[in-house]
């Protein structure tokens, strides 16, 4: 740059370059590109649209009059201590609004008739379950009374010694001791009332959700049906203002086998011919590069109303958009997370299926024992069989089916789980919930648990309830077993992001102070193994939402089915179907044979499982009708469930929603008055009059012909 003013005098260029410059620089204050704090919902956010002066004071008061109503007044001590830590926490680092809004949009939910289920370790927060953002209660599995009038909880060996035994509480104790979830428990009355004690609990650290000082931010992940999630994305605008709620942005990159093949293009376009290794260099260039912006499917970013979106980030329209209702993030969520709230309002099967099953059971309540999803059985012994073979469902497994009975149910169908259940036999929800853990988990079951409970390691043979399951099985066990609390949250941390085996000088130091504690030497192995764990909260809420789907395999197959196939199942095959368990049971042989499958045929593959299952049960598909067929849904008959429209290969949805609309608003007539009505192509036409689903309706129709049906019909 002193080069460059060369044509004045030295002194007078060097006050101009670097005496002015830095003069400049000393005026002007610094500037941060993003934000160091968190801008969260004000207190008095709702104070002028929901009344509510204090977001913090109108929380803290819903949760005492739950807690009382729940664990009675003066409410149990243990809940009280865990309510105070937890609130102070939250309403000390400003989290207290973003619980809320999650309580709303729950609660709307809810009052729509929509379950919703909890993702993530939200459900490690008693709080969260007070408010009913989640079904999960984190506490010691515990007996309550309905009437608020009794509660006891589990306790330790070192808490009994310690604190005692009330002489009411005895008979409980022994009975807690030996489970891992409160929905194990065997049924008891209240000592005070009589009335039928209610079982909860799945003891679960506040700790994993927030962090071991209660700071870290919080991701309430809420899974929504899919049929609603799009109101409750509205839902946050209507409550927050639309200039305050934004979709939160993502950013694709290009991928390592993506850049080499771009780079590969290039040179054979342009004649070059190269070495890999040549390739290989220029394509490293290119990685991670910004390839296309998007939009998270359910992230919503919230914005107080004191601050602007672009006090933080820029925004745009989702792929350029313009009549798009929702605005994006320019930047990538995790550049900001720590600057701005999130909601995840995802959408999920589970909540679609059950509000399905649960409009049948409202339209007919004599014939079920519940009429609130939130009362179907989770303890019902009959249900557990599913998981152990198929004698409940009334048959015996084989080659080709297996012998587990848990297709269709959520978490438990693949064939990796599947495999688990094989090995394991759970018959406890505890049981269930580690399954589901470790299925999400890497090297937690494979090359891992599966060894030490089929006994190929040197440990011997560990029993299966003892195994790590879930991130948070591991803080609760070392607690237990005299390590500090602080301590085995760390442990919990290190070992659940992977860390043993890349910083195996830290691991060495955790295994010592593990083994003071005489922490057996198969855990220590087991923890040292794992690169990835789920938390219990996340597994726990996905087995609920199962049960509840379960209870219907085994009390109400077809509405079952029927619910699957028309909610779940995503690829059929109409003409295998319908011909029943011999040509299913050839189909899915055929496809176990193939060796390219297709991602279409895997599909196919989990419906005909089902299908086959179905068939065996005694029931049938009945082929589509154009008077009795839904569009997309599965009707229960007498025989078994009517195939919809959709179910026909090359049937597309709007297809068969225009040849529904058409029917309802005059019958057909006959098979030119079908041709003439909808938009069924020739060659979908001639396959549904193969297989007779004109079969009553008339040949022809002059009147159509001539053009006069509409005046003589």
């Amino acid at each position: 740059m002193l080069d460059a003013f060369n044509f004045l005098d030295s002194d007078t260029a060097y006050e101009i370059v670097v005496t002015n410059t830095k003069k400049l620089s000393s005026m002007i204050e610094p500037v941060q590109a993003f934000p160091k704090e968190l801008y969260s919902i004000t207190d008095d956010a709702f104070k002028d649209t929901l009344g509510i002066p204090s977001i913090a004071n109108h929380i803290t008061h819903m949760i005492d009059q739950k807690a009382k109503h729940l664990y009675g007044n003066p409410i149990h001590p243990y809940v009280k201590a865990r309510i105070d830590r937890e609130l102070n926490n939250i309403i000390e680092n400003k989290f207290a609004p973003i619980y809320f809004i999650s309580h709303l949009l729950v609660k709307k939910s809810l009052d729509d008739g929509y379950l919703v289920g909890s993702r993530g370790s939200v459900g490690s927060s008693l709080v969260a379950t007070l408010l009913d953002i989640t079904e999960v209660n984190p506490l010691r599995p515990h007996y309550r009374c309905r009437n608020a009038d009794y509660s006891v909880f589990k306790m330790t060996d070192d808490e009994v010694y310690e604190q005692g035994i009330e002489k009411i509480d005895e008979p409980f104790i022994e009975l807690l001791k030996h489970v891992k979830s409160g929905y194990d428990l065997p049924n008891q009355t209240c000592p005070i009332c009589g009335a039928d004690l209610l079982k909860d609990g799945h003891d679960i650290p506040f700790e994993t959700f927030l962090g071991f000082d209660g700071d870290k931010v919080p991701d309430i992940d809420l899974n929504f049906s899919g049929d609603y999630q799009s109101k409750a994305h509205d839902y946050v605008k209507e409550l927050l203002g639309e200039a305050y709620s934004f979709r939160a942005g993502t950013i694709q990159t290009v991928a390592e086998r993506n850049a080499y093949g771009y780079v590969k293009g290039y040179l054979e376009d342009q004649g070059i011919s190269a070495r890999s290794a040549y390739i290989e260099r220029l394509a490293k260039g290119i990685e991670g590069v910004r390839r296309s912006t998007g939009q998270h499917p359910g992230g919503i970013v919230v914005v107080p109303k004191h601050k602007s979106i672009y006090d933080v980030t820029p925004i745009q329209y989702p792929a350029d958009d313009v009549k798009s209702s929702w605005k994006t993030t320019h930047f990538d969520y995790h550049s900001f997370e720590d600057n701005l709230l999130k909601l995840d309002i995802l959408g999920h099967d589970d909540p679609t299926m059950i509000k399905f099953l649960m409009d049948y059971v409202l339209k007919h309540p004599g014939d079920f024992p519940f009429s609130k999803a939130q009362d179907i059985p989770l303890d019902d012994p009959n249900v557990y069989k599913l998981f152990q073979s198929t004698d409940i469902i009334g048959f015996k497994g084989d080659e080709v089916y297996g012998d587990i009975a848990s297709y269709a149910i959520p978490e438990f169908g693949t064939p990796f789980t599947r495999q688990m259940l094989q090995d394991t036999k759970p018959n406890t929800f505890a049981g269930l919930v580690k399954i589901s853990g470790l299925s999400h988990g890497t090297d937690v079951w494979l090359k891992n648990s599966q060894d030490l409970v089929l006994g190929k390691t040197q440990f011997g043979t560990i029993s299966f309830d003892e195994v790590i399951g879930c991130r948070d099985d591991i803080m609760v066990e070392l607690s237990n077993r005299g390590m500090s609390s602080s301590k085995a949250f760390e442990i919990m941390e290190f070992v659940r992001k992977g860390k043993p085996s890349s910083n195996p000088a830290k691991w060495n130091d955790y295994e010592a102070e593990m083994k003071a504690n005489k922490i057996p030497d198969w855990y220590i192995w087991s923890a040292s193994q794992i690169k990835y764990m789920f938390p219990k909260a996340h597994a726990t809420a996905y087995v609920i939402m199962a049960m509840r789907i379960a209870w219907f395999k085994v009390y109400k197959p077809l509405l079952f089915y029927s619910g699957f196939f028309s909610k779940r199942a995503v690829q059929f095959d109409h003409d295998t179907m319908i011909s029943g368990y011999n040509a299913i049971r050839n189909r899915i042989n055929a496809l176990l044979n193939a060796t390219d499958l297709k991602n279409k045929d895997e599909d196919v593959m989990v419906t005909l499982y089902v299908a086959l299952e179905m068939t065996k049960r005694g029931f049938k598909f009945l082929p589509v009708d154009i008077n009795k067929s839904h569009a997309s849904e599965f009707i229960m008959e007498k025989d078994g469930l009517r195939m919809p429209f959709v179910s026909v290969d090359g049937l597309g949805m709007q297809v068969a929603i225009g040849v529904v609309e058409s029917r309802e608003e005059r019958p057909f007539v006959s098979k030119e008055d079908v041709q003439r009505r909808t938009k069924l192509n020739k060659t979908v036409f001639e396959k549904l009059d193969l297989i007779g689903s004109f079969k009553d309706l008339r040949e022809s129709s002059g009147e159509i012909e001539s053009g006069l049906f509409a005046y003589k019909y």
